[in-house]
């Protein structure tokens, strides 16, 4: 019997060229692929300390039903003396429904937790006992009835610590992220006022607050965090939506 005579054998595998060309496809669609999902995942833990801050802004509203809509105060030092029995941290305990998710962000990266919060880190200040970071957020100032700039000026009373003194409860600020390094990650509210008095407000403030939780790039105007108001409402905003001189802010309650 008579065959039809066979064709080169066909080739097995893949030459170097085909190789070479998959492994590229590879490495852009893994480029393009690793960044979008450290977004998403960035996005997804901004969520959740947005739904931790409205937690804690909730407890406040339930503290300030029961004190005749005055607010909680705040009295964690950053390397001073100061009384942490009358700071949110203590007196909002009896409304806190996760004591862990209220006082620490999933957005925090600080090394100054200690191994009774769950961190390994180094206190903030090495005293006696060391003082480490006990939360992650912190309240403006403005609000408060020991630090904020009018009780400076006025003396005791003089600042706006309830409800019915704050001209716009939607647009001002009450709770934020606390610097996670240097003196104020183990305070609980910044000095706003100081930052009006620099020539680079939002470096100031990032000396103090975490203006840059949410996007982590270089601290500057544009830099965005997580925000608690006093109505209770919570969003992510560029720092110049918040603060741009003493006149224009939404810190100060006395503000339109």
């Amino acid at each position: 019997m008579n065959h039809a005579p066979r064709g080169p054998r066909a080739a097995l595998g893949f030459t170097l060229v085909e190789v070479l060309v998959v492994v590229g496809i590879i490495a852009v669609l893994v480029g393009i692929a690793v960044p979008a999902l450290a977004s998403a995942r960035r996005s997804a833990v901004a969520t959740a300390d947005l739904a931790n801050l409205r937690g804690l802004a909730v407890a406040h509203l339930s503290y300030m039903a029961g004190n005749e809509d005055r607010f909680v105060d705040v009295g964690l030092p950053h390397g001073s003396i100061a009384n942490a029995s009358r700071s949110f941290v203590e007196r909002l305990r009896p409304w806190f429904g996760r004591e862990d998710l209220a006082l620490r962000s999933p957005l925090d990266e600080s090394p100054h937790w200690s191994a009774e919060s769950g961190g390994e880190g180094e206190p903030v200040v090495a005293s006696t006992p060391p003082l480490y970071r006990r939360t992650s957020y912190g309240m403006n100032n403005y609000l408060s009835r020991s630090y904020s700039p009018a009780v400076a000026l006025d003396g005791e009373g003089a600042g706006a610590d309830r409800l019915q003194q704050v001209r716009d409860h939607e647009r001002t600020v009450c709770f934020l992220l606390m610097a996670e390094r240097g003196a104020y990650a183990s305070a609980d509210h910044p000095h706003v006022e100081e930052w009006s008095t620099s020539p680079q407000p939002a470096r100031t403030a990032a000396s103090q607050v975490q203006i840059n939780a949410v996007d982590r790039g270089k601290p500057g105007n544009g830099s965005q965090s997580n925000y608690a108001f006093v109505d209770g409402h919570v969003a992510t905003h560029a720092f110049d939506d918040l603060f741009r001189s003493a006149s224009s802010n939404r810190f100060d309650p006395s503000l339109p």
